[in-house]
């Protein structure tokens, strides 16, 4: 079968990419050419593209039996853009995969997302739901706790966080870290399924813990953190990695981050790794870990 993922270059990308081409030809797009060769490497066709435009899509989805979509985000320099590229794509992903006749789409989405959400980027992912699961097509819509890997926006905060002592937000807020890797599974397996497939579920890690509990456990100390408010908190980290993270940002950071929907891994015979050995396996991967 054909695979079609959209906005392929992140923590997440990759790791869809790599699951997925064990078994199906996989195309991808990405909107940078910078983070092409990435993906070709691990055996992905790759084409550059604007995936808010339909027409950009669908001279690439014909002959494509499922489109995994990934385009989106929280870390975007506004409200407006939070909605364009989380709803805006969704919308112009959705219209091109019914014409060029996709059987399935899968969309990865956040927990509590809702039209009526407080949060811009929970309310433009519960708007990209309502497109998803109203466009007749058969559909997983993927509901991820904040995703851990190599790149990734809340890994990496939070592992910078912890070497410099400090949380986002109060630390109570607890959060079920899931491996973009055991996400990636679950896409391969609901990819892989024969008969047909409609739902929403969550992908969580198997155990919740508190924000401050992650810190020691990233930190390896037993000193309390210091917690920083969300607007403070992207301030420093935006110092701290050299690249703009917003308020936005680091609001969703400071909020919870569990299951609210069926388990995923569960229903598609997945098992989910915990954050520590996770964290452990990442360690390995870097040049300090060996």
């Amino acid at each position: 079968m054909t695979v079609m993922v959209t906005g392929a270059s992140g923590v997440l990308g990759r790791a869809v990419v790599r699951a997925l081409v064990r078994h199906d030809e996989v195309r991808a797009t990405v909107r940078r050419p910078e983070a092409a060769d990435a993906l070709r490497e691990l055996g992905a066709k790759v084409t550059i593209r604007d995936a808010t435009e339909p027409d950009e899509l669908l001279e690439v989805l014909s002959r494509v039996h499922t489109l995994v979509h990934l385009v989106g985000g929280v870390n975007q320099p506004s409200d407006e853009e939070i909605l364009v590229a989380n709803h805006g794509s969704t919308v112009a992903a959705v219209a091109a995969a019914k014409e060029a006749k996709v059987r399935r789409v899968i969309l990865l989405s956040v927990p509590g997302a809702s039209l009526e959400g407080q949060h811009p980027f929970v309310r433009a992912k519960g708007l990209a739901e309502e497109v998803v699961t109203e466009s007749g097509l058969e559909h997983a819509v993927l509901r991820s706790t904040h995703a851990f890997g190599l790149g990734g926006l809340w890994f990496t905060s939070t592992v910078v966080g912890a070497e410099h002592g400090f949380v986002v937000g109060d630390g109570r807020q607890r959060v079920a870290p899931v491996s973009a890797d055991d996400v990636a599974a679950v896409v391969a397996a609901i990819d892989d399924r024969r008969d047909h497939v409609d739902g929403t579920w969550s992908v969580a890690g198997p155990h919740e813990h508190t924000a401050d509990e992650v810190f020691a456990i990233a930190a390896e100390v037993e000193a309390a953190p210091a917690h920083l408010e969300p607007v403070a908190a992207a301030a420093r980290l935006t110092e701290l990695l050299g690249i703009p993270v917003s308020p936005r940002a680091t609001e969703l950071f400071a909020a919870a981050s569990v299951a609210d929907a069926p388990d995923a891994a569960a229903a598609f015979g997945v098992t989910t790794t915990p954050f520590v050995d996770g964290l452990r396996a990442l360690a390995a991967k870097t040049p300090e870990g060996g």
